[in-house]
C-alpha cells in the first residue's frame, strides 16, 4: 500500500453531504492541504462559488493550484432530475464537465461521484465494468458525465456509491430524515423491494487519499460493505438512535408513485477497492453507531458552537 504523500486538494461543493466529509477529513491528512467552495450554504473556511459560472469556476480551480479537484457539487435529488432535466443537466453533467476540464488544464485529478443508478437492476451486484444501462434521469445524467471525464484523459478518479448518508447541514439524506421525522412521531415509509449498498459519507475521504496517493485511476465501486432493503437499512438506523422501530413502515416502489423509475436491485461489487485500499467500507450496523456515537459533537459543529471533535 502506498505511503501517505502531501497533497493541495480542492473540493467543490464542500457544504454538502459528501464534499463537507472530504473537505473537513483530508484536512486532517499529514501534509495535506484543502480549500473549499460553497454555493447557498454559507460555511468559515469555504469560499463562495457557483459551478454555473463555468469562467469564473475555471478562474478559481487555476488560481487554486490543485494537484486534486473533488467535484461533489450536484444536484442528487433524482425526481427533481426527472422533472426538471435541462435545468439539473445544467449541474450535473454541463458543470461538472467544466470543473472537470479546466481541473486538467490545471494539471490536476478529478475525483468525481458517480451512483448505482447507473444502472437498470438487472444482473447485480454490478462490477465497474459491466454496461451502464440507467432507468432515469439522474442516472443518464452520471453516465453523460463519467462520459465526458473519461473523454478529457485517464487522470481521474471516478467513484460509484449507493444511498451515501451521514452528517449533514441540510439534512436531506435518508438517515436524517428519519431521526427528524421519528423524533417528532412522523412515520417514515420504506421499500421493502428495493436493494443496494447503502455508503456511509465519512468513509469515503480515506478511499479517494490512498487511491490518488497509490496512482491509481479510473472507475471504482465505493459502496458500503452490506446490501440491504431500504425497508431493513432505515429500521437499523431506527435502532441506531433509539428511535421506536415501528415508525419505519413498509412499502414498495411502485406504491410509492415516484417520478423517477427506481432499479430494484442495484448493488455494486466492491472487490476491486477493497483490494486497493486500507481504508474500510464499513457495513450499515457499524456506520450508523459511529454516526449516532457523533451527534453531539456534529449538533454543536452545525449551531457554530466548537468545533468538530469526532468522539
Amino acid at each position: 500500500m502506498a505511503e501517505p504523500k502531501p497533497a493541495r486538494a480542492l473540493v467543490l461543493g464542500a457544504a454538502g453531504l459528501v464534499g463537507h466529509y472530504c473537505w473537513r477529513l483530508l484536512s486532517k491528512r499529514p501534509g495535506w492541504r484543502v480549500a473549499g467552495t460553497y454555493h447557498k450554504t454559507p460555511l468559515a473556511g469555504l469560499e463562495k462559488a457557483d459551478l454555473l459560472d463555468h469562467a469564473g469556476t475555471r478562474a478559481f480551480i487555476r488560481d487554486a493550484r490543485p494537484q486534486l479537484v473533488i467535484v461533489a457539487a450536484a444536484n442528487p435529488f433524482v425526481d427533481q432530475c426527472e422533472r426538471l432535466p435541462q435545468e439539473t443537466r445544467a449541474v450535473n453533467v454541463d458543470a461538472t464537465l467544466a470543473a472537470a476540464s479546466a481541473a486538467r488544464e490545471a494539471g490536476a485529478t478529478v475525483v468525481f461521484f458517480s451512483s448505482d443508478y447507473v444502472f437498470d437492476g438487472n444482473g447485480a451486484p454490478f462490477g465497474e465494468g459491466d454496461p451502464t444501462a440507467p432507468l432515469n434521469e439522474y442516472g443518464r445524467q452520471k453516465v453523460d458525465a463519467e462520459r465526458g471525464i473519461a473523454a478529457l484523459g485517464s487522470d481521474h478518479l471516478i467513484l460509484r456509491v449507493s444511498g451515501v448518508f451521514g452528517w449533514e447541514l441540510s439534512r436531506k439524506n435518508a438517515v436524517l430524515q428519519l431521526v427528524d421525522r421519528a423524533r417528532s412521531g412522523r412515520p417514515v415509509h420504506a421499500a421493502t423491494d428495493v436493494r443496494a449498498n447503502p455508503t456511509y459519507a465519512a468513509n469515503l475521504p480515506d478511499v479517494i487519499a490512498e487511491l490518488w496517493e497509490g496512482g491509481r485511476r479510473g472507475v471504482y465501486h465505493a459502496a458500503g460493505a452490506e446490501e440491504l432493503t431500504r425497508f431493513d437499512f432505515l429500521s437499523e438506523a431506527a435502532r441506531a438512535f433509539a428511535l421506536d422501530p415501528a415508525l419505519v413502515q413498509k412499502t414498495t416502489v411502485a406504491s410509492m408513485h415516484s417520478p423517477a423509475k427506481r432499479p430494484l436491485h442495484s448493488s455494486l461489487r466492491t472487490d476491486k477497492v477493497r483490494s486497493q485500499v486500507k481504508a474500510p467500507l464499513w457495513g450499515a450496523a457499524r456506520a450508523l453507531a459511529h454516526m449516532r456515537a457523533e451527534e453531539e459533537a456534529w449538533t454543536a459543529y452545525a449551531a457554530g458552537l466548537r468545533p468538530f471533535a469526532s468522539p
